[in-house]
C-alpha cells in the first residue's frame, strides 16, 4: 500500500551539461536538492529545477522513469540525453501509472488520519462518490452526499489529514476560503504554480470517498477504492490540462459530463451496505465563518517550511 506521505520527482538542468537532464527524487524541496548538487567544487555551474511532480511512492516513480528512458541513460547515473519536454512527459506518465487507482488495495478501507498526505493520480472519466452517515446510531444507513468527476488524464486529487474542523473548508458548503488553493505553489519563492485548482471540499470523520474507474479490459467491470476519514480532511483537486464547457465555464470537480456506468452504480450500491465507520462527527456548517482559520501552505505541505539548505 502506498505510504501516506508525498515527495518530489524532479527534472533538472545544468548549463555546463547542455545535452543532459537529471531525473531523480527528493523528500525535500527540489530547490534544496539542486543546492546540494551544486555545492561540490567539481560542478562549475549550479543546477536548476525545470520540473517537479508532487507524488506518493516517489521511489517507484523514479525507478519507472529510469527504466523507460534506459536507452538514453548516461552510465549508471541519473543523467539522460533527452529533452526536458520528453523527460517531463515521461515523469507525468509514470506518476499516473504508479499512483493511479491500481496502486491501492481494493478490498480495504484506507484510513486518512491527521498528518497524512494522500495524492491520487487520476484519469479522465473516473468518478468519486462521497458517502456519509447522518447519525452514528445503528441502522441510520449511508447517504450519497456528492458525485465528483476527473476530466483530464493526470488530474490530481489530494487528501490532507487535518487536526480540527476549523482548518478545512469546502466550496460546496460555502465555507470561507472554500475556493482558495491550500497549496498554490510548490516552492518558497512562489514561482512554481501547483497546477490549477478545480475543486476544494472537506470530509468529516466517518465520511467515505469511493473512487471508481471503468476497467479497459472490455469486461464492463469497475475498479474501486474506499478512503475513510478518521479525522477532518481537506480535499483539493487540481489539473494541468483545464477543460471548458461550450459556454466558456471551466470543468470543475463537481461537473459531471458522463453518467456513471452500470458497474460503477453496482459498486456504489454495494458500498451503501458496508459497516458503519470507525469514527464519526457531524457535518454541521453552523458558525464556520466565525471558526475557520486558513492554514498556511506549509501546514499541508511541510517541505515548504523552514529552509534546510543552510543558506
Amino acid at each position: 500500500m502506498p505510504t501516506h506521505e508525498t515527495g518530489f520527482v524532479y527534472v533538472m538542468q545544468n548549463a555546463a551539461m547542455q545535452d543532459l537532464v537529471k531525473i531523480g527524487f527528493t523528500t525535500k524541496l527540489p530547490e534544496e536538492r539542486a543546492h546540494d548538487l551544486s555545492k561540490p567544487t567539481g560542478v562549475p555551474l549550479p543546477f536548476g529545477v525545470s520540473f517537479r511532480a508532487l507524488t506518493m511512492r516517489w521511489r517507484e516513480v523514479e525507478r519507472m522513469v529510469h527504466q523507460q528512458l534506459a536507452d538514453h541513460r548516461v552510465s549508471r547515473k541519473e543523467f539522460f540525453t533527452v529533452s526536458v519536454g520528453e523527460a517531463v512527459e515521461t515523469v507525468r506518465e509514470c506518476v499516473l501509472a504508479v499512483n493511479g487507482i491500481g496502486a491501492w488495495e481494493p478490498t480495504s478501507r484506507h484510513l486518512v488520519k491527521r498528518g497524512d498526505r494522500v495524492s491520487l493520480a487520476l484519469e479522465a472519466g473516473q468518478i468519486f462518490v462521497l458517502l456519509a452517515m447522518p447519525s452514528p446510531l445503528p441502522g441510520s444507513g449511508w447517504e450519497v452526499l456528492d458525485l465528483w468527476q476527473a476530466h483530464s488524464d493526470g488530474d490530481q486529487l489530494e487528501i490532507y489529514g487535518a487536526g480540527q474542523a476549523a482548518e478545512v473548508a469546502g466550496f460546496s458548503d460555502g465555507d470561507p476560503g472554500g475556493d482558495d488553493d491550500p497549496v498554490p505553489y510548490l516552492d518558497r519563492a512562489q514561482s512554481a504554480a501547483n497546477g490549477a485548482l478545480n475543486g476544494r471540499e472537506r470530509l468529516a470523520p466517518g465520511h467515505r470517498l469511493l473512487w471508481l474507474a471503468d476497467t479497459a479490459d472490455g469486461t464492463g467491470a469497475c475498479a474501486s477504492v474506499i478512503f475513510e476519514a478518521w479525522d477532518h480532511c481537506q480535499i483539493a483537486s487540481r489539473t494541468w490540462s483545464p477543460l471548458w464547457t461550450r459556454e466558456g465555464y471551466p470543468l470543475v470537480l463537481h461537473t459531471l459530463v458522463r453518467d456513471p456506468s452500470e458497474a460503477m452504480l453496482d459498486t456504489a450500491r454495494a458500498a451503501l451496505n458496508l459497516p458503519a465507520p470507525r469514527t464519526w462527527a457531524p457535518r454541521s456548517t453552523t458558525d464556520r465563518a466565525d471558526t475557520h482559520s486558513q492554514p498556511s501552505p506549509d501546514h499541508w505541505l511541510p517541505q515548504l517550511g523552514a529552509d534546510r539548505t543552510g543558506r
